[in-house]
């Protein structure tokens, strides 16, 4: 005999389901070279704003097994996946919703206000623990010529996200 989802299950794993395609397809237009235009050298971490995005409308758990994936998937791609990306993520995404369940309204100022300071801990992080503490040279230039436009040029994606994400959302609802 078998039982039908209710429409709230269904609608929580359509929901679900539509979250993980998301992240699949930003992490191949992130990830793939020429897949998606670098602006002089500054590349778009399109994976953090996501996270954030999603982790607002998330529970905590399932934010940090969402932003997990996502930097899985991010760390798989890169010459040194050490899991570094995963990691941050998983953290991002899971304190965006215990800030939201808990403190913080959710809407567009807010989506900016996370996921702003998101992007720049993740710029600085990573400029800090691979440049400096790797003992590159020229850690200043590269602080100045491709973090600090990374996270200018991801900044612009953030309420893009965010408002493609409301509008599914809500047509899921309906």
């Amino acid at each position: 005999m078998k039982r039908r989802l209710s429409k709230k299950k269904q609608a929580l794993y359509t929901r679900r389901i539509i979250f993980v395609v998301a992240i699949i397809v930003v992490a191949m237009l992130q990830n793939v070279p020429h897949l998606f235009p670098s602006i002089f050298g500054a590349r778009a971490f399109l994976l953090i704003p996501l996270v954030i995005c999603f982790g607002m409308f998330e529970t905590d758990l399932v934010a940090a097994l969402l932003g997990g994936f996502a930097g899985a998937l991010w760390d798989v791609t890169l010459a040194k996946g050490d899991g570094y990306n995963a990691l941050v993520l998983m953290c991002f995404a899971t304190i965006t919703s215990l800030l939201i369940n808990y403190l913080m309204r959710n809407n567009m100022s807010t989506a900016l206000l996370i996921s702003g300071a998101a992007i720049v801990l993740y710029s600085l992080l990573h400029w800090f623990i691979f440049v400096i503490c790797s003992g590159a040279t020229g850690g200043i230039v590269t602080l100045f010529s491709f973090y600090l436009p990374s996270t200018i040029y991801t900044f612009i994606f953030a309420p893009i996200f965010y408002t493609l994400l409301r509008w599914v959302l809500r047509k899921i609802k309906e």
